[in-house]
């Protein structure tokens, strides 16, 4: 099957209808998103056109790539490209074949199902513990739903035993997509198009196999230090890292329907071949992902953002959109994100599974819109200061929840993933609202803006009492003994919150630039 003419690819036109289409239909205006039957599928979809692109049509400056913004890709150009790209895109039996082990595998088969990130593995069904994602739900699928699946697992690669690698950004990796603002008025392609980069040169032929690692024989890890890195492969390889050695049985196939997509096919794929000690990846900054470094060590590497219980809340938002550090990191967004720099009315599309090892607890996707914040110092600034208070005010709830609760807090274990979920997410309307206000005015020079920053404290303040009231004080035959410890808690959290030095400094930037103007005066 190959992959630039085969009708694969389902995607949803700008009617609602959804349809199969070519790699040579992909600048078709009437597209308009890709219709994979997964979440996940649906990013991973994305990631891997933009890879197509950026490895086929890649613009040499920002002036090209506002070219092809405006004018759209010569069809070509674009045929020109897909027959070049053709014979790394070819899927079946047949090697070299599409993100499978170039040498032949000798294992046993296992289900096609360990495709899926979600999918329970071997231990977990031995020790029957697949309560939420059931063992069988998938026992067949489709070739077309194959590609995408072969992808995800090689992009996402999780831990997965001796030997297994992960992908070049970890397990469980976050990844960050420009995207419009009002998505549904633009076509597919255009919206691929914000996250390719400006490079200099496209790649010849005779260097796909350091980009496509199937076209050549494996590079495998069974010897510490035989890593692959940007320095012994080409950069691109970022795109189409394959740390997972796979070998799809083609052989022993049967029509019926895809338990993916539910369409009908005759050559149903049921198992493949795995072997461990495939490719090892150091020393890779992919496009897509935002990174960290730890501040206590220069030398330290920098490592992808990975999933994480809960998801995102704003407190991630500023370290996704630009360059700054906390207490612990400096942080990057990542590359796709740097290189939209001021154009206007964008978002950011963020995805990951939140993995534990090699199980994955859930999938997390959001969209950001507030994407053209000033980058001045008083703007980064003040935003940090508010995240800061939002989370110090937080662990103060804990702490005084705890208190309320027992007798020796300090020794007392308690899970409070529900209320920290909850706090990020219910007190994010209100800062929404203020980061509207301050990038608008981010010296805080208006009136109106001091008086939003200060309503926004109290409403911060309001939140605490209405959860520790909320959860501790509704219970009217509560002893007295109980209501004492309750109150005393309560009390606690009112004068530990007052002392803490973010509510001081956020007051402060409140007042200042209405003590200057009264100065000017």
């Amino acid at each position: 099957m190959d992959l630039t003419r085969e009708k694969w690819l389902p995607v949803f036109l700008s009617d609602g209808k959804k349809t199969k289409i070519s790699l040579y239909d992909l600048f078709d205006e009437s597209v308009r998103d890709v219709a994979w039957p997964r979440p996940d599928f649906q990013g991973d979809g994305w990631k891997m056109l933009i890879g197509l692109l950026q490895c086929s049509i890649a613009p040499e400056d920002e002036d090209d790539w506002e070219e092809v913004w405006q004018e759209g890709i010569e069809p070509k150009r674009w045929t020109e490209a897909l027959q070049t790209l053709s014979p790394a895109l070819q899927f079946g039996e047949q090697k070299p074949a599409f993100l499978q082990s170039f040498d032949p595998l000798d294992s046993e088969y296992i289900s096609v199902a360990s495709l899926l990130i979600d999918a329970p593995g071997g231990n977990t069904l031995k020790l029957n513990k697949d309560h939420f994602i059931k063992r069988g739900c998938v026992e067949r699928i489709c070739p077309h739903c194959a590609v995408i699946a072969l992808f995800s697992v090689q992009t996402n690669s999780p831990a997965g035993g001796a030997g297994y690698r992960v992908g070049m950004r970890g397990g469980g990796p976050l990844t960050t997509l420009v995207v419009p603002e009002d998505e549904a008025r633009f076509p597919l392609w255009k919206k691929l198009w914000l996250n390719v980069l400006p490079q200099d040169n496209l790649p010849g032929v005779a260097q796909f196999p350091l980009i496509f690692p199937w076209l050549a024989p494996t590079k495998t890890s069974e010897k510490p230090g035989n890593v692959v890195t940007p320095e012994n492969a080409h950069p691109l390889q970022a795109y189409w890292g394959m740390p997972r050695r796979i070998e799809l049985d083609f052989t022993h196939t049967e029509a019926g329907k895809c338990d993916l997509c539910g369409e009908l096919n005759d050559s149903l794929l049921s198992q493949m071949r795995t072997k461990n000690y495939g490719v090892q990846y150091e020393g890779w900054r992919h496009p897509f992902s935002p990174y960290r470094q730890a501040l206590k060590d220069a030398s330290a590497p920098w490592l992808a953002l990975k999933g994480q219980p809960g998801g995102l809340s704003y407190k991630d938002w500023l370290g996704l959109i630009m360059e700054r550090e906390d207490k612990f990191n400096k942080m990057q967004p990542a590359k796709v994100v740097q290189a939209a720099g001021r154009r206007k009315n964008l978002g950011l599309w963020c995805f990951a599974w939140d993995m534990d090892n090699a199980k994955a607890r859930c999938w997390y996707q959001h969209r950001i819109p507030l994407f053209n914040l000033p980058r001045s110092t008083q703007f980064i600034d003040t935003v940090s200061l508010m995240v800061l208070l939002a989370s110090e005010a937080l662990s103060l709830l804990r702490n005084a929840l705890k208190s309320a609760r027992f007798e020796a807090p300090k020794e007392a274990k308690v899970d409070f993933s529900m209320v920290d979920i909850a706090f990020w997410q219910e007190t994010e309307p209100s800062f929404r609202t203020l980061l509207n206000i301050l990038a608008n005015d981010p010296q805080r020079k208006e009136v109106f803006t001091r008086k939003a920053l200060r309503q926004w404290e109290r409403e911060l303040h309001s939140y605490l009492f209405r959860v520790f009231d909320r959860e501790e004080l509704t219970d009217p035959d509560c002893p007295d003994s109980i209501l004492l410890r309750q109150m005393n808690a309560r009390r606690g959290l009112e004068n530990s919150y007052r002392k803490n030095k973010a509510l001081k400094d956020v007051l402060a930037l409140a007042e200042e630039q209405k003590e200057a103007k009264h100065a000017e005066s």
